[in-house]
């Protein structure tokens, strides 16, 4: 079950900021009030809101696409920083330009929560000049007896999927009991599953599509990369240069990747894989979502990158992060 909402989670945030033109239109100053009558002008600041709002929306909605030597050439951590950071925050700004100037409308709150969001995303890309604001913003969020019902356990959601175990763990545990939407409840359920499963061994065992035998406890010795997947998802396959350049450099190194495809055409998988060349063996049971690993393992969304260390002990729920940085540590231990 996967969480429909306008909230992204951090690991695969990817913000567009809206083109110059594209704001200009949303945010250009309002007639004076003196020139129009009263009715008229209360219209106009409606039309305005709306309008705001759509740009706000659609700016989160649709990223600019990535630079096309990407493809063949993987980014560095510093590369995609870059790229993403002034996107992210060129749209953190409109948020708050958004609520402040129409602190009344129905998708104030809306803005509120993009913006914590977004925030979080700008700390973790690397801009930590915004950590103040993020603090400030998150407790002001919890605090406002404005936000209830769903958009209150939208801000828990929002810091729980941006914190550290020990934080999200209470944060998680009341969306889970109290009175979210049930899709929030088993996600959070989920995501409570995945932590406590950190520092503990990973039971996975199977037949892959090409007839190989799996089983991640004889791959101890190895840093294992359980690769969450689908040939229909897009940031997945986005992700495969990265992660093939990381197999590349680190098999010979003692580096194994497992892949578990949530997709439904086992033909199509099988020439994906022979097409782009993955060495690795992959999971398919064609049940999409309902995915045995998928399901077992509470994954809500894909791609989801899991990094097992040496002892067989889960370390990373979310290895996309500087991903060749982390297996190279972990190899290391």
């Amino acid at each position: 079950m996967r969480i429909n909402t306008f909230i992204l989670r951090p690991a695969a945030l990817v913000i567009a900021a809206v083109w110059a033109g594209f704001f200009s239109a949303a945010a250009a100053p309002a007639p004076s009030a003196g020139t129009v009558s009263p009715s008229d002008w209360l219209a106009l600041q409606g039309n305005a809101a709306d309008v705001a709002w759509t740009a706000l929306d659609n700016a989160n909605s649709h990223p600019p696409p990535s630079p096309v030597q990407w493809l063949t050439t993987p980014p560095t951590p510093a590369e995609r920083q870059k790229f993403y950071l002034p996107y992210i925050e060129a749209l953190a700004g409109k948020t708050k330009d958004f609520y402040t100037r129409f602190p009344k409308d129905a998708h104030a709150t809306k803005a509120k929560l993009m913006e914590l969001q977004l925030l979080f995303a700008a700390v973790q890309w690397g801009d930590t000049g915004w950590q103040t604001r993020l603090n400030a913003v998150e407790k002001s969020l919890l605090s406002d007896p404005a936000i209830t019902g769903q958009d209150h356990f939208g801000v828990l959601w929002i810091i729980a999927q941006n914190s550290p175990p020990e934080k999200s763990r209470p944060l998680l545990r009341e969306i889970a009991k109290g009175a979210a939407p049930d899709n929030m409840k088993a996600a959070a359920a989920d995501q409570l599953k995945q932590l406590e499963a950190i520092g503990k061994p990973v039971v996975l065992q199977f037949t892959a599509v090409d007839g190989r035998d799996v089983n991640l406890a004889a791959l101890k010795g190895k840093v294992v990369l359980i690769d969450f997947w689908a040939t229909w998802c897009g940031p997945c396959v986005g992700e495969l240069p990265v992660v093939k350049k990381t197999y590349d450099q680190f098999h010979a190194k003692g580096f194994e990747i497992v892949g578990i495809s949530l997709d439904k055409d086992k033909d199509k998988l099988t020439q994906f894989v022979a097409d782009h060349k993955m060495e690795w063996p992959q999971f398919f049971d064609g049940l999409y979502w309902q995915n045995k690993y998928a399901r077992q393992f509470g994954i809500e969304s894909i791609p989801a990158m899991w990094l097992i260390d040496k002892k067989g002990l889960l370390r990373v729920l979310d290895a996309r992060p500087d991903l060749s940085g982390q297996v190279q540590k972990l190899l290391a231990e």
